[in-house]
């Protein structure tokens, strides 16, 4: 192997993950995800227990439900 990428991407998300808004990008993680786990090369990704990083997290003002102001 001549090299490795990592990548991380942080998102703030318009709406609860229960809400109708994001219903469709939560009915697709799974099989996203799934996808990722079986690409050639892959090493790794971020994840719960459940198998995805939704419940992870990275900025404290998500933890309280406030917009932060990003």
């Amino acid at each position: 192997m001549d090299y490795v990428l990592a990548q991380v991407n942080i998102g703030r998300l318009t709406a609860p993950l229960d809400s109708r808004r994001l219903a469709g990008f939560v009915a697709a993680l799974d099989s996203v995800n799934a996808v990722a786990d079986a690409a050639p090369g892959f090493v790794w990704r971020l994840q719960t227990e459940d198998g995805n990083a939704t419940a992870i997290r990275a900025f404290e003002q998500d933890a309280e439900g406030a917009d932060g102001g990003i």
